[in-house]
Order: C-alpha cells, then sequence, then structure tokens
C-alpha cells in the first residue's frame, strides 16, 4: 500500500528500514543484525560492476544528478518535521547521522567516533569524531550534541521517541552521556534516525526548518517546495574526497507514472518507487540499472496493512476485529495489486527473521467463519456491522479498498469507502477520528525502534502515536522485555511475544511487506556502494532511502 501523494511516513524519526537484531555485543555500539540486499541481474553497462549501483574504476568528479522522489518534506528540522523515506534521503544529503546501519544490520559509529554502553545499557556515552563542522563554520562539539538531544526530548513529535532518556550532560569537550530510566538496548540503533541527525545551534535555536544547517556532504542551495530542493557540495567535509558530485536536486514527483516518465525524459537521473508496477516495469528497462529490497532480511520490513482503531465502533469490539481478518483475502489483494512482485506477510517480521514465531497464530481468510462472527457480533452494534475504510487519494489505494470492501460486504458488512487528503488523513490518525485506515509503516533496524507505534504508554491524546490506540498489559510486558533485556534469547522471546499478541489483538489487518526500488540511468554511478569510516559497508539503499555521497557520473 502506501500512497503515491505526498507521504507522511509513519516510522519516520524512528527507524530506517534496515535488519534486525540477532545477538548482543560486537563494534561497541549495540546489536548486530544480518542484511541482504537484492537487484536486477541483467547485463552490467560499461564502467559498471555485475551488481547494481556498484562502480567500477576510479570515481569521476563533477558533475550533477536529479533524483525524483515520491514525496515532498514538511521542513528540515528533526525536532518538528516529518522525515519520511524522502525527509530521510534530504537528510543523508545536508546532515550526518550519529550512527549509521552498516550491510552487517549493525549500528556503526558514523559522526560519533563510539557510542559505549555501561554493563546494563542505562548509561550511554557518545564520542564525537574530533574536527567536525557545520555549514556555517560552527563545531560539532558535546554542547551541541546536548542541546540537539535535549531539544528533540522536548519535542511533541519526537520526545515520545527518547522518553527512556532522564539525563543528558556533557563529560568532554567531544563527548556526552546520556543516562536512561530504564535499559535502552538500541540506543546506538536510534542514533541512526531522525534523533541522530544534529544540526547547528543557529539552526536549532531559530527552529528553523527551511535553511538546513549541517554536516553533510551537500550543502543548501535552494528549496521550492514541491518542485525541487537543490544543494552543493560541501568544500569542507570531514570524509576526505567526498562527495563526487558538484551538485544534486531532488524533485517531488507524486505520481509513479509521471515520475518513471521523467526518468525515461531525461528530466531526472534516478527515481524512486515503492510502486510494484513501476518496479517491476523497470527491473530490466536498457540503459537503466535498479536496486530492490525485494529479497528478506533476518529483520523488519515496511509493511502494508489496514489499521483499526481500537477506541470506537464497531472496531473496539475484538469480534469485530476478528471479522474483518477472516474475510480479508490478502492472497488475493496480492495478486490483483502486487504485480508479481509482493508476497503475502501476515506477521510484523518477514520470513527468516529470528523474531518471527513458527505460528503466530494471525487468522486465515475464511469467508464462512467470518460470517458467523458477523452474526455473532451484529446484535451488539444495532443489529448490523457498518465500516468506514478509507485512504488517501491514490488511483491504486483507491482500487484496492474497493476490493477489501467487496470482501467484508461478502462478509455482511456494511462498508463505506472514501478518499481523504493527506493532512487530514495524518490529523485523523493522530487524533484518533478514524475507523479504518491503509497504512505503511514498521520498517526498523531493531524491532524496539517500532516501540512507541505500539505501547500502550503512547496511546493517549492529544498526540497519539499508537495510532490504533490498541492497549494490552501482555503486548506492553512483551515490548519492554524487549526493548530493556541484554539476552538476545529474551529478546526473541519477547518479539515473538509481541507477534503474537498483535495476532490476537489484530489492530493491523497484514498485506505483505512494502516493496521499494531505486532506479538510475546508466550514467550514474555507485549509487548503492559506501564505505563507512571504519572500512565496512553501508547498508545502501532500503525502504524508499537514498543516500548521495558515493554517487558519481559516468558521463
Amino acid at each position: 500500500m502506501g500512497d503515491a501523494a505526498q507521504r507522511y511516513d509513519r516510522r519516520g524519526f524512528l527507524s530506517r528500514g534496515a535488519s534486525a537484531a540477532a545477538a548482543l555485543g560486537l563494534a561497541g555500539v549495540g546489536l548486530p543484525t544480518l542484511l541482504e540486499a537484492c537487484g536486477s541481474t541483467k547485463p552490467p553497462a560499461a564502467g559498471r560492476t555485475s551488481t547494481p549501483g556498484v562502480g567500477t574504476g576510479p570515481p569521476r568528479r563533477g558533475g550533477t544528478v536529479t533524483i525524483g522522489l515520491n514525496s515532498e518534506i514538511d521542513g528540515f528540522l528533526p525536532t518538528a518535521s516529518h522525515f519520511d523515506n524522502s525527509g530521510l534521503t534530504y537528510a543523508n544529503t545536508v546532515f550526518d547521522s550519529l550512527t549509521r546501519i552498516g550491510a552487517d544490520g549493525q549500528a556503526h559509529p558514523y559522526l560519533a567516533q563510539s557510542v559505549q554502553g555501561n554493563s546494563d545499557r542505562t548509561v550511554w556515552t557518545v564520542t564525537l569524531r574530533p574536527g567536525i563542522t557545520f555549514h556555517d563554520g560552527s563545531a560539532l562539539d558535546a554542547d551541541v550534541l546536548v542541546a540537539n538531544l535535549n531539544a528533540l526530548r522536548q519535542s511533541p513529535l519526537t520526545g515520545q521517541a527518547v522518553a527512556p532518556v532522564s539525563a543528558v550532560r556533557k563529560v568532554g569537550d567531544l563527548a556526552m552521556q546520556v543516562t536512561c530510566d530504564e535499559p535502552l538496548v538500541a540506543f546506538p540503533y536510534y542514533l541512526s534516525t531522525q534523533i541522530g541527525y544534529p544540526v547547528a545551534l543557529a539552526q536549532l535555536d531559530a527552529a528553523n526548518s527551511t535553511h538546513p544547517i549541517g554536516t553533510g556532504p551537500f550543502v543548501y542551495q535552494s528549496w521550492e517546495p514541491n518542485d525541487h530542493f537543490t544543494a552543493t557540495r560541501n568544500p569542507h567535509y570531514w570524509r576526505a574526497g567526498l562527495p563526487y558530485l558538484d551538485a544534486v536536486t531532488y524533485k517531488p514527483i507524486a505520481d509513479d507514472q509521471s515520475r518513471q516518465d521523467a526518468l525515461g525524459s531525461g528530466a531526472v537521473d534516478m527515481m524512486v518507487t515503492r510502486d510494484p508496477t513501476t518496479i517491476k516495469d523497470l527491473g530490466d528497462a536498457a540503459g537503466f540499472a535498479q536496486v530492490a529490497d525485494l529479497t528478506q532480511r533476518h529483520g523488519q520490513t515496511d509493511m502494508d496493512f489496514i489499521i483499526l482503531n481500537t477506541t470506537v465502533a464497531p472496531t473496539s469490539d475484538l469480534v469485530v476485529r476478528q471479522a474483518l481478518a477472516h474475510a480479508l483475502d490478502a492472497q488475493e489483494i496480492v495478486r490483483l495489486f502486487g504485480a508479481g512482485v509482493t508476497e503475502v506477510n501476515t506477521s510484523l517480521f518477514p520470513p527468516g527473521s529470528p523474531y518471527r514465531p513458527a505460528d503466530n497464530g494471525y487468522p486465515a481468510f475464511d469467508l464462512a467463519k467470518a460470517k458467523a462472527l458477523v452474526a455473532q457480533a451484529a446484535p451488539n452494534h444495532g443489529g448490523k456491522l457498518s465500516i468506514t475504510l478509507d485512504t488517501v487519494t491514490d488511483p491504486r489505494l483507491n482500487e484496492i479498498i474497493q476490493a477489501v470492501g467487496n470482501m467484508w460486504q461478502a462478509a455482511g458488512f456494511t462498508v463505506s469507502l472514501g478518499q481523504i487528503e493527506q493532512v487530514t488523513f495524518i490529523d485523523n490518525l493522530v487524533e484518533g477520528t478514524f475507523v479504518a485506515y491503509t497504512d505503511e509503516m514498521f520498517a526498523a533496524a531493531d524491532p524496539d525502534l517500532n516501540y512507541v507505534w505500539m505501547s500502550s504508554t503512547t496511546a493517549n491524546p492529544p498526540i497519539a502515536l499508537n495510532f490504533a490506540r490498541n492497549k494490552d498489559p501482555q503486548l506492553e510486558a512483551a515490548l519492554q522485555q524487549g526493548r530493556t533485556s541484554l539476552d538476545q534469547a529474551a529478546r526473541v522471546e519477547a518479539y515473538q511475544a509481541v507477534d503474537r499478541r498483535l495476532a490476537a489483538d489484530l489492530p493491523y489487518l497484514w498485506f505483505s511487506r512494502a516493496t521499494w526500488s531505486v532506479t538510475a540511468a546508466d550514467s550514474v554511478a555507485n549509487f548503492n556502494h559506501m564505505t563507512l569510516p571504519d572500512g565496512s559497508l553501508d547498508e545502501g539503499f532500503d525502504a524508499g532511502v537514498c543516500t548521495p555521497t558515493p554517487i558519481w557520473r559516468t558521463a
């Protein structure tokens, strides 16, 4: 699912869509993971390796690249702006994060030189690399780092994400100590997300969301919302020799076909999409190379689903939610709208993840069972069950909800369908003024990054990030165990319990994992192959997020 209109990504400031943790320790920055990548297998163009997105020969300096994105952002201030996949791509252009997720799935130090936790992971020390400056010439030091984290703690948007943090203090010119009121074993992973991009004090103090001042590889030049954003090479970048391009421009093009047409005409050199049909069309197109996150890794990816409000009638009734689940034929939805690219997944975790139980108990499609449950629940709701299913204004999603509506009607529901403008859609999720909505979220480098979307502690107004408002003591206990346990076996047990409780509570009706791809013209090289400061490889393209730092042009 996931709209082609301007997209508010509910996972924005928490997760990057990498793989989930498999064991403790390693590299001094937390929980390691496994990661695999997938791309087209057609013969490479001249100057390309057989792996899409990996350049050959010496890098070529100079030139510009224009990238077509699926959405526009609402600003560049981590404490106030909603960073979806486009927002994180912009952030990777003008900012740097304290850690980055590597190809091994671990959180590697980036702006940070080290991220070290104490024995019970209640105190973390973040030490910066020396000599890094912001685009305005000011230094990145511990004072700036402390100011950024305190601003994040005070923000209505990001405060819930860092709620375990009880104190932040400077412990050296380049070192910050973070104290948590409970073990926070995934803290290094949090520093790779929206809360891990420090901005200059000049931007932070002015609450400036339109003119980013970061440490990143490119420097802000201009932004015309819904038209383009352009940044030029940072001549003082702390990573010697990078970036290679003179400038990068992003063009938000909401419609997938229009974005594909722009790529074909040369109006853009690269494009991002999560539309299965477009991914399939471009996968073997001559003159282009594609990287797609179609293979599964040992962790969480974006999921397509319907979210149900558990606090309003009739979806406050578990029997009603069970009826809706049994009436929904996810296999048929994927067959009709997945273009042979997506696969059904009725779990929070993908196949192969250690956190996925052998059987989570999610209801199978069973129309007879759905009809029986409708008959059971209807007397408690005035004799009939009426349900409203809405999506954003997007043609593909509109077709999907029509198909779902037909399935629910076959089970005995009276169904009303609607399309809502994106801004209103977001407000309704936060405020709880909805019944059933299409949704897409949950990509995360560590399962704890999804805590705020599921916890009972975040299900209350005025800003409820647990949009479904599901409150389950067993689910909360499992989330807490996964968040605080240093024992990996206990974390596996906890997140398997989370998956089973979600299948029992049914705040989400699963379809499939969401898929993303980036496609580049043959003149664009190395768009998926960045080396981290420690010599290891970055995770590369994932969940719609690009990094322009390693890109060069072959012509």
